[in-house]
């Protein structure tokens, strides 16, 4: 019998933390942390497409295509014709969306502050090791 149980404490970790993650993004910047999330990767990779959006963040097609359409609406992104491909579209954020991704890096500098708060260097550095091969172990590329 394993020592420690890892699968769930990582699940019940990731459930909590990004629950409270959530709940703080739309209080202080009145979005979800998918929306942050998917934000980030359009203001880092203007012109994206939601297929590209979805793989990078783990997401199914129907979940990003719901996140983008709510994301639109409330004008964080903007959709714009591919000039290369008449039937896709490319993600921009919009200077809302940027101005959402600048409020929220401190915030998210003070979430990992929490995370880290009471650890050594080497132990952050142990459990982020630990965390990449998890990743890296289950990932879905061979």
């Amino acid at each position: 019998m394993a020592r420690h149980r890892f699968f769930y404490l990582l699940g019940m970790a990731r459930h909590r933390v990004q629950k409270r993650a959530d709940r703080i993004c739309q209080e202080r910047l009145g979005v979800s942390g998918a929306q942050l999330g998917a934000l980030f990767v359009v203001v880092e990779r203007p012109g994206s497409r939601q297929r590209e959006v979805a793989e990078i963040l783990g997401y199914n097609e129907s979940a990003i295509t719901a996140l983008v359409g709510r994301m639109l609406q409330a004008e964080l992104l903007e959709r714009r014709a591919d000039p290369s491909d008449g039937r896709a579209s490319l993600l921009f954020a919009t200077a809302r969306g940027k101005r959402v991704a600048t409020r929220a890096r401190p915030l998210l500098a003070e979430l990992n502050a929490r995370l880290s708060e009471g650890f050594r260097d080497d132990e952050i550095d142990l459990v982020a090791r630990f965390l990449e091969r998890a990743i890296e172990r289950f990932s879905e590329e061979p």
